[in-house]
């Protein structure tokens, strides 16, 4: 789960919750599974801007976002 700054993907808003789906080695893009779909669509994103938007400083915490691992074990 990736917690972007949408400032930073070129999008209208600021702090969002995505899905980390995929990525795509030979173009260093990732797969971030839009949960609003009434407003964006599932996009690739370049890694950088990606990182980027998770550096940012939030306005309200004055502190950077991120990324949340989650993983099940058997």
């Amino acid at each position: 789960m990736a917690n972007t700054n949408r400032k930073n993907l070129g999008q209208t808003g600021t702090g969002h919750f995505s899905c980390i789906s995929a990525l795509h080695e030979k173009t260093n893009n990732l797969l971030l599974m839009e949960t609003a779909r009434f407003k964006y669509n599932s996009m690739w994103f370049n890694l950088k801007n990606v990182y980027d938007s998770f550096i940012a400083l939030d306005s309200s915490t004055n502190k950077t976002r991120g990324f949340m691992l989650c993983s099940k074990y058997f």
